[in-house]
């Protein structure tokens, strides 16, 4: 008798929501972090998943050497996508000549997508 693992092939077809930290070279010209992140919302869009927020968390310093850099740009993404993108998006990642590391975790906290054009209430 062959036992067989019932779970090995169940995927999960529901989004979760992730945030990758994307450390990035820090000499990086505007054009080509813009470019960038137009790649991965492209990626994300061809691939069913939501784009829902971005921080930039600017320049800091690294603990340790990175591909002889001490600094690198921090930008924080969350998104909403089913398990099976992750890997796409970290191969695209991997192959970014900017990207120095990547980090993408499962987000527990709610997320509220961020509207690009705001309106500034002014209180008076």
């Amino acid at each position: 008798m062959v036992k067989k693992n019932l779970f090995k092939n169940i995927e999960h077809q529901f989004p979760k929501k992730y945030e990758t930290l994307v450390i990035l070279n820090p000499d990086i010209e505007e054009t080509k972090f813009n470019n960038f992140l137009d790649k991965i919302k492209d990626i994300m869009s061809k691939n069913s998943a939501e784009f829902l927020n971005f921080e930039d968390w600017g320049i800091r310093k690294l603990s340790y050497d990175i591909k002889k850099l001490n600094r690198g740009k921090f930008i924080l993404i969350h998104f909403s996508a089913k398990g099976s993108f992750i890997q796409e998006l970290e191969r695209n990642l991997k192959i970014s000549d900017d990207c120095i590391r990547f980090q993408t975790v499962v987000y527990t906290q709610d997320i509220e997508p961020k509207k690009e054009n705001k309106e500034e209430v002014v209180n008076e």
